[in-house]
């Protein structure tokens, strides 16, 4: 078997195929965890412990979180380094797909809070590690020229799936059918993936494993690879914008609008689908758009610019209509981000025997703001009177500006 090595950008073109099979896999995978995460958690830890399900929902969900943000760097740096004879990536792909389906099977047929925990923070490990292999099977297989196109079908498959997670969430949310449905999806269409691809070993001569190397290895210094660090800073302040006000939206039409509790959720899934479906169309268009104009920075200032005006206008709107050009003006800014994330993340990559890894570290600028979100926005809220969501968008609204002056310091990506 060959030893695996990065696209260049005058390396042979993926098939469509390759690309019709990565957004599949992207998209089942991101629906089997986002049915868990946004609706069959919550009703899950309501079920085996009614009477403190708001505690014991975020203790789980927190652990969660920390387990996905530590499992997608280290199972990428392991996936950087395994030799088997089935390939350097698949046995994590299809490795981390079982596992993520026995860690929802525990949660979804042993009723305690100890296992609904045990079980989510096995599936976040697993399925992240499958996330760690598929986006390094990118810069590994992918040409640059085609990168924004990929791009943006990943984009439009992540966003895709949270419509598609919360409607399956809503089907099957009854019994154990609301956890494996979706997982089995997910293995259908990561095995799919994983058996044709043409996956090599890790380079040979690789430096011995040991704890020091491995831990020692997740440090990148940013003098002798600055755009490295100024595209995880981007990602995080743009990724911020894009997703940190997402939970508050129905708390925000009923206290600012004064929308009814009998129509707010329909509403939500309104505006929510306004927004993801703005987003999935524009990232695809833009990703194509990106390849052939060959610049990837102004998308990504594009997006902030558009993310900043949508959140101004939630600061400032007291009526729906407007609320819905808001939703729209994000859509369409967290589309631009999208067409163009991880092309202008696998460009910098300091060095393409650690794609894995460095994609994992990458990766955690968009864990971090999911976490750091809903901790802010208690206090932002708290300003003044309370209920404060003009403090809340137009803090997120800077932090989006912001991503425009980092992403000005990438040098080596146009």
């Amino acid at each position: 078997m060959t030893t695996a090595v990065s696209a260049t950008e005058t390396g042979p073109r993926v098939s469509r195929a390759f690309v019709v099979r990565l957004g599949l896999g992207y998209l089942g995978l991101y629906s089997a965890v986002l049915s868990v995460a946004l609706v069959t958690l919550a009703l899950r830890v309501e079920d085996v412990d009614p009477r403190h399900k708001e505690t014991s929902l975020a203790v789980v969900a927190s652990l969660g979180a920390l387990v996905a943000l530590l499992a997608n760097p280290l199972a990428g740096r392991l996936s950087d380094r395994t030799s088997s004879r089935f390939g350097r990536r698949r046995p994590w792909l299809i490795g981390g797909v079982l596992g993520g389906t026995v860690g929802l099977a525990v949660m979804a047929m042993v009723p305690s809070v100890v296992a609904v925990a045990v079980g989510w923070c096995l599936a976040q490990l697993c399925f992240n590690a499958t996330i760690a292999a598929l986006a390094a099977t990118v810069p590994e297989h992918v040409p640059v020229s085609q990168r924004g196109m990929v791009s943006g079908v990943v984009g439009f498959s992540q966003r895709l799936a949270v419509p598609i997670g919360m409607g399956a969430a809503a089907q099957f949310s009854a019994g154990a059918a609301g956890f494996l449905v979706p997982a089995a999806v997910a293995v259908v269409v990561i095995t799919l993936f994983a058996v044709p691809l043409r996956d090599g070993r890790a380079p040979s001569g690789q430096v011995p494993f040991s704890a020091r190397e491995f831990f020692g290895s997740f440090w990148t210094d940013p003098r002798s690879h600055p755009d490295f660090g100024w595209v995880w800073l981007t990602r995080f302040l743009v990724f911020f914008a894009a997703v940190a006000p997402v939970p508050y939206l129905a708390y925000y039409l009923t206290s600012r609008l004064h929308i009814s509790d009998g129509d707010v959720a329909g509403t939500v899934a309104l505006l929510t689908t306004l927004n993801y479906g703005l987003s999935g169309v524009t990232a695809v268009l833009c990703g194509w758009l990106s390849d052939r104009a060959g610049r990837r920075r102004p998308f990504v200032t594009a997006a902030a610019v558009l993310l900043a005006a949508g959140l101004g206008l939630l600061a400032m709107s007291t009526a729906l209509p407007w609320v819905y050009l808001a939703q729209a003006l994000l859509g369409v800014g967290s589309g631009f981000y999208f067409a163009v994330d991880m092309a202008l993340a696998t460009e910098v990559l300091p060095n393409s025997a650690d794609v894995g890894k460095d994609l994992g570290v990458i990766n955690s600028a968009d864990v971090l703001p999911q976490s750091i979100g809903p901790a802010l926005a208690p206090l932002l809220l708290a300003v003044g009177s309370g209920h404060n969501y003009t403090a809340l968008y137009l803090f997120t609204m800077v932090v989006g500006l912001v991503g425009t002056l980092t992403v000005t310091r990438i040098k080596t990506v146009r």
